[in-house]
């Protein structure tokens, strides 16, 4: 079976989503009868390696590994895995039960054909009756072997592999160690007549192969004794390489020529990547809407995939466009009324208004005809507003959603008159990146925002850092910035705190990004968040930005309820 790349480059996000870590490649990916990436059985493997971690099942599945019945152990495996993730995950992912009945659906709707082996086709359909809620008819021993296959979720990640191990020694009498060599010895002489053609043909382990119903891909298969090749893969996947010179050239291809020269940046990076994020780095990027020429491979096929995205975000706005001016439409007359009502009036003097007596000697004696005097609120000029938007992969079933509000935010506050700069972050190997769409005084470049895309992990906190650096050049008195993002930060380069080093995502990446939006705070800037996220994230965004933030459940309502989030805010200015 081939598997187009772009089907691979959506397993790998839906893996990286579920697992909330980004930037490894998955040993594993899943794909249904057609080729294409399955949401489901993806979700299900990073939901794994979250809640179970690398090590132990990089352990389990290596017991086996190589043996004459692989193919139907990992099948069967991940089917007691599914069971111990879902249990976990379900209370803190609404959609996944969703999810789960539907793909159960999917399954019992498939035939069983002469091509897959009954006992796990048996049990693979049993198991999905029951996640519909129906009782399978099955005989004594498949009912005990499904009744023992469902893992609970409530053990560790060791835990777990070892009743799985001893789901398959009580079950199929393996014995890792030295039962691997005699079955991988036996393999040569008789793998034809265990379980027929089904089982000779996954035996040879080719890198996608059956799984279930669908097919699974092998990472350390697909490249076996090829380690050149992955090594270089990863290099211009810019995921880990530690070629500085290469790693720049692949985000300068994937991102857009640098905002800055190189000397600036070092110097913001003496400035900002220190702390909590010391040993960070900063690219600041144009953005761009074309492919260079010669970009090929691997960072070829990212950026031809970004450029898709754009022309995707422009279309889904574009697709509804009535509806979507009318909420530009509501939202800019919010703003407007706000910055009338709120914002603090001057008295200046006028020919034209309320007489000032005073000043009638200036008529007569001077030809001067200002006499008059007249209240005006503030130009809105006093106010500048920075967008920033959330580009990590966590974002990228929401991508066209995310550019058509960052555009309607943006074009809204450019019709009141209020300088507008909108930037979009997400991080590399260790690199963060700022990608500018367009500029305060940059009124006619809106439609850049649709150039968005998503990509690598989120350093939310230092991306805060650097938005705040970059605040000091607006020419306003007040100053707003507003986020959109799902308040979930999440980094492959650690934490430098005083105790030792601490991961970059849940408690630790939540409070620090909430130390940086602090600090912005404390230099009178006003911050608000558009949340993007899933109703786990909630408390997250409680932490981060206090009530300062406003859940969009549907573009209908978005005029309404940022328009009431960024009147608080001109209130308090």
């Amino acid at each position: 079976m081939d598997i187009r790349d772009s089907e691979k480059r959506r397993a790998r996000n839906l893996i990286w989503n579920a697992a909330e870590e980004y930037g490894y490649e998955p040993d594993f990916k899943a794909y249904d009868r057609e080729g294409r990436a399955d949401l489901y059985w993806n979700s299900i493997i990073g939901a794994v390696r979250k809640n179970y971690g690398a090590e132990a099942m990089e352990r389990l599945f290596a017991a086996f590994h190589g043996c004459e019945k692989e193919g139907l152990y990992e099948q069967l495996v991940w089917l007691g895995l599914e069971n111990a993730a879902f249990a976990r995950e379900a209370p803190n992912r609404p959609a996944l039960p969703y999810l789960r009945r539907r793909h159960a659906r999917e399954v019992l709707g498939l035939k069983v054909t002469e091509q897959d082996d009954w006992l796990l086709a048996t049990v693979e359909r049993a198991h999905f009756q029951r996640v519909l809620g129906e009782e399978p008819r099955l005989g004594d021993r498949e009912l005990e072997i499904l009744n023992a296959l469902e893992f609970p979720g409530d053990e560790d990640g060791d835990a777990l592999a070892d009743r799985a191990l001893g789901f398959l020694r009580d079950y199929f009498g393996f014995v890792p160690g030295a039962a691997k060599e005699e079955e991988a010895a036996r393999k040569k002489r008789r793998h034809h007549f265990l379980f027929g053609r089904r089982e000779a043909a996954k035996s040879q382990l080719t890198p996608v192969r059956q799984f279930g119903f669908g097919y699974g891909e092998h990472l350390a298969e697909e490249n076996a004794g090829d380690t050149q090749e992955i090594q270089t893969y990863l290099n211009w996947s810019g995921l880990s390489s530690t070629d500085q010179n290469a790693l720049k050239k692949y985000i300068r291809t994937y991102f857009g020529q640098p905002l800055y020269d190189e000397q600036k940046t070092k110097l913001l990076e003496q400035e900002l990547c220190i702390d909590e994020h010391s040993g960070c780095h900063l690219y600041y990027s144009r953005g761009s809407n074309v492919l260079e020429k010669g970009t090929k491979g691997y960072v070829g096929a990212q950026r031809k995939a970004a450029l898709k995205q754009m022309e995707k975000n422009r279309a889904f706005y574009y697709a509804d466009i009535v509806r979507n001016r009318n909420s530009v439409n509501r939202l800019t007359a919010r703003i407007y009324n706000a910055l009338l009502t709120h914002l603090e009036p001057v008295t200046v003097r006028s020919a034209t208004g309320t007489l000032d007596a005073g000043r009638l000697w200036r008529g007569l004696y001077l030809d001067d005809d200002k006499v008059f005097t007249r209240v005006l609120r503030t130009d809105p000029g006093d106010l500048s507003v920075d967008i920033l938007l959330d580009a990590s992969n966590s974002q990228v079933n929401r991508q066209q959603i995310v550019a058509a509000q960052g555009y309607m935010i943006a074009e809204s506050l450019t019709r009141c008159g209020i300088p507008v700069r909108v930037s979009a972050f997400c991080s590399l190997s260790g690199y963060t990146i700022l990608t500018r769409y367009r500029d305060y005084r940059e009124t006619d470049k809106n439609e850049r925002i649709f150039r968005y895309f998503t990509t690598g992990c989120n350093r939310d906190g230092l991306a805060i850092r650097i938005l705040g650096k970059e605040m000091e050049d607006s020419p306003c008195e007040h100053r707003m910035v507003i986020l959109l993002s799902d308040a979930k930060p999440h980094d492959i380069r650690k934490l430098k705190l005083p105790e030792g080093d601490a991961d970059y995502c849940d408690s630790a990446g939540v409070t620090n990004t909430a130390a940086e939006v602090r600090s912005l705070l404390h230099r009178d800037i006003s911050v608000l968040c558009v949340f993007t996220g899933d109703d786990g994230d909630i408390p997250a965004a409680h932490t981060i930005y206090g009530r300062d933030f406003a859940r969009i459940r549907s573009l209908d309502q978005f005029a309404d309820t940022v328009g009431t989030l960024i009147q608080n805010q001109i209130r308090s200015l």
